[in-house]
């Protein structure tokens, strides 16, 4: 899985349907850094959404 950092906080790429950022030009990592905040929407299952 790949993972960008906007604004202090960690997203999924591809962004969740629920998640209203957009990627820019942020770099795509594949490692979550320790300094920063996990976005509710990309970081967590919700029930019932397939992946």
């Amino acid at each position: 899985m790949l993972y960008f950092v906007k604004e202090k906080t960690i997203h999924t790429f591809p962004v969740s349907k629920r998640c209203n950022v957009k990627r820019e030009k942020e770099q795509l990592r594949d490692t979550i850094p320790h300094d920063v905040e996990k976005c509710p929407y990309c970081m967590h299952c919700w029930p019932g959404e397939d992946k």
